[in-house]
């Protein structure tokens, strides 16, 4: 989803415009690499008085919510059976099963014939660390994305038909929206920096990216395919600023 935010932080003033889901349904939009003009052209909004309602409605019916896709775990059974979507894994599989079959017929258990069991064993066991580290990996993920959604602001202020609206549920805004954003805020969206009315904007966004210091952020255009650490005219959603 892509907003356009007006940022706060004391004495200091922010606005910005967020990025993520574009007005068109094939369509992308960099806002970090446009001017702040052409993102609020693409948008439909105003810096100043922001979205209209009307616009803001209809964008929310296009779009919904501005929140994190809702999707139930999966089984147990589920994930070993995704295991097996690996061409590898299937083809591992078949010479397992393929060659415990030759050494059946070749000598059945007999304990000098034991030996020939031992390549498609081998393969069996490869197979099941395999699937098991896949496991562990899926859980992992969708542990990651419900400690993403609970970092994630619950409310933000708006200002749409030149109104300022506060304490609005952050899963409200639309593309195009004026978010502001005061110090000690959590940041409710991607979002792209239009305007910086203060020295500096600072943002932790360590759980983002790794790194152990607040980021300065402004409001220049950066290269189309600049690297999330790069893209200084952006705040992320679940992200703090300070």
């Amino acid at each position: 989803m892509l907003l356009l935010f007006l940022c706060q932080s004391g004495e200091k003033l922010v606005k910005g415009l967020d990025h993520g889901q574009s007005d068109s349904d094939h369509e992308t939009f960099s806002a970090w690499a446009e001017e702040i003009e052409e993102c609020e052209k693409y948008y439909g909004t105003n810096r100043v008085s922001g979205l209209r309602s009307g616009d803001a409605i209809l964008k929310h019916e296009i779009y919904g919510y501005n929140e994190l896709e809702k999707h139930e775990g999966k089984s147990f059974w589920h994930l070993i059976l995704d295991q097996l979507n690996d061409t590898l894994v299937r083809i591992l599989l078949a010479a397992a099963i393929i060659s415990f079959m030759l050494a059946w017929y070749d000598g059945g258990v007999d304990s000098d014939k034991f030996t020939a069991f031992v390549e498609p064993l081998v393969i069996f066991l490869i197979l099941i660390v395999n699937a098991m580290v896949g496991i562990w990996q899926e859980n992992n993920a969708e542990k990651a994305l419900e400690a993403l959604k609970e970092i994630q602001s619950e409310q933000a202020t708006v200002i749409r038909d030149g109104t300022k609206i506060h304490n609005l549920p952050a899963k409200e805004l639309v593309s195009g929206d004026i978010v502001e954003l005061r110090a000690g805020d959590k940041v409710p969206a991607d979002m792209r920096v239009v305007d910086l009315i203060s020295s500096t904007l600072r943002v932790e966004q360590g759980s983002l990216t790794g790194e152990s210091e607040a980021v300065n952020k402004n409001n220049k255009v950066v290269a189309d395919d600049a690297d999330i650490q790069g893209k200084r005219c952006m705040v992320f959603a679940g992200t703090n600023s300070s």
